[in-house]
């Protein structure tokens, strides 16, 4: 408990000086001789009769510390987050169900294994999920959402902290969701990361740190032009990792070329080994921070030592009632 006044003990202080020197005048000096008289007939007076002066006393003190202003200091320290958003975009395109190499590259030797042991080299897509998933464990001061696209792009979750219900969406996803679809639309993806971060600002939700991870093995073919959509994020202050998962030579170079314009960077992956690799540099190069803020916040006390300055004060009272405890003087 902190106070507020603590000049006025340069009043209050010297006047009960003076109330206490009255008063000790008025007992000593102009008492009634009978009050003498009857001191030394009856003795000592028993300290239970000088109650009332102390409940006085105590009434006058708790009026005083209310004077004073007490008040309960609560500092709250409220903790920000500033992690990012972040929007995974994955390609559903049927490409995705190809092992993890380039064509023309030759297949690991499998090691040896017994029968029933998963193949030496698992499908894209099987290594995409894998290593997205791994990243979201990670990333869990960050709201994190998934797009998918093949010749349409899809909305599968906003940008959450609910990692797991997101890990379950990202289990789901598969070349299958979009069977009927067969092309390859970056463009879309993006797009469609772009217009959610969009809407979040329409909606004057949060919008620094936005970040976009791309996957995707082919070549853009269908829809918007992504070079475009990439320099729609740049203007807005998003950035874009692109993870070109087994991309031929010279596969959406244009692409790999204008993310680094964002801030972001293209990673040019080819085996499961690689990819874990790329997904682990964009942990360590998108870091969010978390601010603290102290708030103090002073709750007023006053009121308890009015209330008890008053209880003193009626028990002063009701004790008045009693002949033993009546003043003679």
């Amino acid at each position: 408990m902190t106070f507020q006044n603590l000049h006025w003990l340069w009043l209050a202080v010297p006047l009960l000086l003076l109330f206490v020197v009255l008063r000790f005048w008025r007992r000593h000096f102009w008492g009634h001789s009978l009050v003498e008289h009857a001191v030394e007939r009856l003795g000592v007076l028993n300290p239970v009769l000088r109650l009332p002066t102390l409940l006085e006393a105590l009434a006058v003190g708790f009026l005083l510390v209310a004077l004073l202003g007490p008040v309960y200091p609560f500092v709250l320290n409220r903790i920000e987050r500033g992690g990012l958003q972040i929007m995974i975009v994955l390609d559903l395109s049927q490409s995705m169900e190809e092992g993890l190499q380039r064509r023309g590259t030759p297949p690991p030797r499998p090691a040896q294994a017994g029968p029933g042991a998963p193949p030496a080299t698992p499908s894209k897509m099987v290594a995409v999920k894998v290593s997205a998933a791994e990243f979201i464990r990670k990333r869990s001061g960050d709201a994190i959402g998934l797009v998918v696209f093949s010749n349409n792009a899809y909305l599968v979750s906003p940008s959450t902290f609910d990692h797991d219900n997101l890990q379950d969406y990202l289990r789901m996803v598969n070349v299958q969701t979009l069977v009927n679809e067969g092309f390859t639309a970056i463009g879309e993806g993006v797009g469609m990361a772009n217009t959610f971060f969009r809407f979040t600002r329409e909606q004057g939700l949060r919008s620094k740190g936005e970040v976009i991870i791309l996957f995707s093995d082919g070549d853009n073919n269908y829809g918007r032009d992504p070079v475009k959509e990439v320099e729609q994020a740049r203007q807005e202050g998003r950035r874009i990792y692109f993870i070109g998962v087994a991309l031929e030579p010279g596969a959406s170079q244009q692409i790999a070329d204008s993310v680094y314009t964002t801030g972001g960077r293209y990673f040019d992956v080819s085996n499961p080994r690689h990819l874990e690799d790329a997904m682990e540099e964009i942990n360590h190069l998108e870091k969010g921070r978390f601010v603290t803020i102290q708030l103090i916040r002073h709750q007023p006390a006053y009121f308890i030592f009015v209330m008890l300055s008053l209880a003193c004060l009626a028990a002063r009272l009701l004790l008045n009632a009693i002949p033993h405890f009546v003043e003679l003087s």
